[in-house]
C-alpha cells in the first residue's frame, strides 16, 4: 500500500517535470524565434532568403515538424509584434542557453543579417544590443560574426 502511494507521487512529479520541461521548451523556442524575426524586420526589408535562414535554424535547433515550425512562427510573429521591449526574450535565453549556447545564437542572428548578402547598419545595432543582453561578451560578439561569414557560400559578396 505504502509503496502504491509512492509510485503514485513520483509518477505525478515526472508528469509535472515533463510539461514543466516541454513548456520551458516552447518559451525558449518562442524567445529564440521572435529574435530572429526582429532582425529579418529590423531594416524594414522582408527578404525571401532571411526568412528560409530563419525556418532552417529554428526547425534544426528545436528538432520541429513543419506543422510544429508553422505554429511557432505564427506565435513568435504575435509575440514580436507585442513586445515593448527585448527582455521578456533575451532573460529566457540567458537563462536556458550557456555561454557557448547564447555564442551560437548570436551567430544565427549574424546568418540571418548576412544572407542578403548585406549587413544593414541597424541588423548589427540590434544584435550588438541582443549580445549585452544576453551576457555576451565583445571578443565572443565578434568571434560569432566570423564564424557567421566563414559558413557563407564562397560566392557571397560579403
Amino acid at each position: 500500500m505504502i509503496f502504491d502511494t509512492l509510485k503514485k507521487l513520483f509518477s505525478t512529479a515526472e508528469k509535472q517535470d515533463s510539461t514543466s520541461n516541454k513548456d520551458e521548451n516552447k518559451d525558449i523556442a518562442l524567445a529564440v524565434t521572435a529574435i530572429m524575426l526582429e532582425i529579418m524586420y529590423i531594416d524594414d526589408k522582408h527578404e525571401i532568403s532571411e526568412q528560409q535562414h530563419i525556418i532552417a535554424a529554428i526547425t534544426k535547433r528545436f528538432q520541429l515538424e513543419h506543422d510544429e515550425m508553422e505554429i511557432l512562427m505564427r506565435d513568435a510573429k504575435v509575440a514580436q509584434h507585442q513586445a515593448t521591449d527585448f527582455h521578456q526574450f533575451t532573460s529566457r535565453i540567458q537563462e536556458h542557453y550557456n555561454t557557448e549556447e547564447r555564442i551560437e545564437f548570436l551567430q544565427e542572428l549574424w546568418s540571418i543579417a548576412m544572407v542578403d548578402g548585406h549587413i544593414d547598419p541597424y541588423e548589427e545595432q540590434l544584435i550588438r544590443r541582443i549580445a549585452n543582453l544576453i551576457g555576451v561578451y565583445h571578443g565572443e560578439f565578434i568571434q560569432a560574426k566570423i564564424q557567421a561569414k566563414r559558413q557563407l557560400p564562397p560566392t557571397s559578396p560579403l
